[in-house]
């Protein structure tokens, strides 16, 4: 009898000492999920606040329906802060700092995230391709910026699949025992930037004969960024190659440059630099691509004929300029590579994006002794992260740095410039303009191909 009392006692017990303990996880989770919800919605209203509420590249779209608010998403994206779960729904709390990695989209276990292009209020023009970056003309694929992506990452991973695809139709193709008896190469990569230099590692991986060319030097894009400036912090595979492995998780161009050229010379890779690609027609093996040597000496135009192309030229070629009269003057640059070069100038920067801002920050550093004004078209910033927003206001709040809001250049000048300081005109003595008005999509010349473009309002790439 004794024995069963003991029993009963411990089995009520037990049920008594579960329930609480159910009851304690339970209050937990509506702590944690309660919290949560207050810092997404605190970052959501500090992005909005600031005018940093539409995403600038390809972002994730989260369908409230699917979502379970498990959390995955926000757990994987290696930017941090970008997605957070308010009242259980993934929500993009801070769409600027998006770069398009994508792991949140391959986390979701309810598949209720997709990368899309644009919003429904600000559409986004790119060229029209499909999963394999084919254009609308078969044989021709478009790669990294161009293509509207961003990310040296996804750059990477699109020169490899648009490489497998071309390698998959040329095996098909009756004409491929042609080439033997022609000049005609498998595959020609124009750009060697990641999409260039991933696509050039997988050719050889698969034994195409091909070329990529180069108008500028090896490292395309992120040969033109600033020293020293971080351009990864997320890994990525490279054919031939695995993994790159850095010491740290955020490498900064030289470092990455250092271990491209590294690659190229252990692979031996068919890269021609400083080769300039001027024109592109249909033709009957597949495409005939005139070029010119850019380097020493000018030489006469070339031809080649390649059975597929794969564009990998970026947007930063075709800097948007302010249109102005005397803008070719030498002291007007578009792009800021190494700011030691400038001591004790004056100087304005043209531009309230990442790029601008870089720029000033770096033009303003203490030993240079430089006046810099940054002019911001809007009210605030609009298309620059917080990290660089945060330094440039400390920048200017040591009066290292002066930002002028709703300011534009109206006038340039050898020796000064005619600015619109809010509606006030003023001129300045200026030594150096750097312009940073964004890049011109080269619309016109990819129409000039044929390559078909579309406007994107939160769609997603072609199926």
């Amino acid at each position: 009898m004794e024995t069963q009392t003991l029993i009963n006692w411990l089995s009520d017990h037990f049920e008594l000492a579960t329930t609480a303990f159910f009851a304690i996880i339970s209050a937990v989770a509506i702590y944690f999920r309660s919290r949560q919800t207050k810092n997404g919605k605190k970052t959501l209203a500090k992005s909005l606040a600031k005018n940093l509420g539409e995403p600038l590249t390809l972002h994730p779209e989260i369908d409230p329906v699917k979502c379970l608010g498990c959390g995955t998403c926000t757990a994987a994206c290696p930017e941090g802060d970008i997605l957070k779960l308010i009242d259980h729904k993934a929500v993009l709390v801070a769409p600027t700092k998006c770069v398009g990695h994508g792991e949140c989209e391959k986390a979701c276990p309810q598949s209720a995230i997709t990368l899309v292009f644009g919003t429904k209020t600000r559409g986004m023009e790119i060229p029209r391709i499909n999963s394999n970056y084919e254009t609308n003309i078969q044989g021709l694929y478009i790669t990294g910026e161009l293509g509207g992506m961003g990310l040296i990452r996804n750059a990477i991973k699109q020169g490899v699949i648009a490489t497998q695809h071309a390698f998959k139709q040329l095996k098909q193709s009756p004409l491929r025992s042609a080439l033997s008896a022609t000049s005609t190469i498998d595959l020609l990569i124009i750009g060697a930037g990641p999409a260039g230099l991933a696509a050039s590692l997988k050719a050889k991986e698969l034994g195409l004969n091909y070329l990529c060319i180069e108008q500028n030097s090896f490292g395309g894009t992120v040969f033109n960024f600033p020293r020293q400036k971080i351009v990864m912090t997320v890994p990525a595979d490279l054919p031939l190659v695995g993994l790159m492995k850095f010491k740290a998780n955020h490498v900064s161009k030289e470092e990455l440059l250092e271990f491209w050229n590294g690659v190229r010379a252990k692979q031996a890779l068919n890269i021609q630099e400083h080769t300039k690609f001027d024109s592109l027609q249909i033709h009957e093996l597949g495409f005939q691509i005139g070029y010119t040597h850019t380097k020493n000496e000018v030489k006469a135009p070339q031809t080649i004929i390649a059975r597929k192309v794969i564009l990998a030229i970026g947007v930063r070629g075709s800097p948007r300029k302010l249109g102005l009269p005397n803008e070719d003057l030498a002291k007007v640059a578009y792009n800021l590579i190494d700011a030691e070069q400038y001591e004790n100038k004056q100087i304005v920067v043209v531009g309230g994006g990442n790029a601008g801002v870089e720029a000033a920050i770096a033009l303003a550093k203490d030993t240079l002794h430089n006046e810099v004004r940054l002019l911001v078209r809007g009210k605030a910033f609009d298309r620059c992260n917080e990290t660089n927003q945060n330094l440039v206001q400390q920048l200017a709040n040591a009066g290292r740095i002066t930002i002028c809001y709703e300011s534009s250049v109206k006038e340039i000048f050898p020796e000064t410039l005619t600015l619109d300081l809010t509606g006030e005109k003023k001129s300045i003595a200026n030594d150096y303009l750097f312009v940073f008005a964004g890049a011109e999509m080269p619309q016109k010349f990819l129409a000039t191909l044929g390559v078909a473009i579309d406007q994107k309002f939160g769609e997603a790439l072609a199926a």
